[in-house]
């Protein structure tokens, strides 16, 4: 149960404005990214319904249009507006918005030394920086790119497969380390292709 902080109407979830007075209210306990945005909690989203509820709230809550309100409508105002901007970055990217719903599920993927045993990709790594080594050695800037352009394909296969894991109805019971476990390559081939970016742009230089 909600309670308005100006007028102290009650209402059973939190809302950025009271439906009462229309005042702007705090973030509640209870909302997270995707309640912030108007989204069901999913990983499968709309990228045009996110970046519309997107557009839509942030002019509501944007700080301009309460630059006249007193100062706790203002501080209200900045809260809800960043936390608007951390929930659209985080549910755009499909890393971050698997990962967030891991941690809504009690497993912080990013958390600092956390880390997911994953054997069979361990002779895959080796080949990887096998490759990258070589190609730095030769100087091979078109080699590099292609590293790079191997990765990301390697990517997009990734989030195919982490998407077919949320189709899971099970999956919070079930797969949160095989989850964990893609999100680690994911991270992986971020690495690589920065990495070969960097090196390609040295060689071309």
């Amino acid at each position: 149960m909600a309670h308005c902080w100006s007028c102290k109407a009650q209402e059973e979830q939190q809302t950025p404005f009271c439906p009462s007075c229309q005042k702007i209210q705090p973030v509640g306990r209870t909302e997270d990214y995707f309640s912030l945005l108007g989204l069901p909690r999913q990983f499968a989203l709309d990228p045009a319904e996110l970046d519309r509820n997107f557009r839509t709230l942030s002019r509501s809550l944007h700080p301009d249009r309460f630059a006249k309100a007193e100062a706790r409508e203002r501080r209200l105002s900045l809260e809800r507006a960043t936390r608007l901007n951390d929930a659209h970055r985080y549910l755009k990217d499909w890393r971050l918005r698997a990962a967030y719903l891991l941690k809504l599920a009690g497993t912080d993927v990013f958390a600092e030394g956390r880390t997911f045993a994953d054997p069979a990709f361990l002779e895959e790594q080796l080949e990887w920086r096998e490759d990258m080594a070589l190609a730095q050695a030769d100087r091979d800037a078109g080699g590099l790119r292609e590293i790079a352009a191997r990765a990301r394909a390697r990517l997009q296969a990734l989030e195919s497969e982490v998407a077919r894991c949320f189709e899971d109805d099970h999956w919070f019971s079930e797969l949160v380390i095989d989850i964990a476990r893609l999100l680690s390559r994911a991270r992986y081939y971020d690495h690589i292709i920065a990495d070969a970016e960097r090196a390609s742009a040295a060689v071309a230089s």
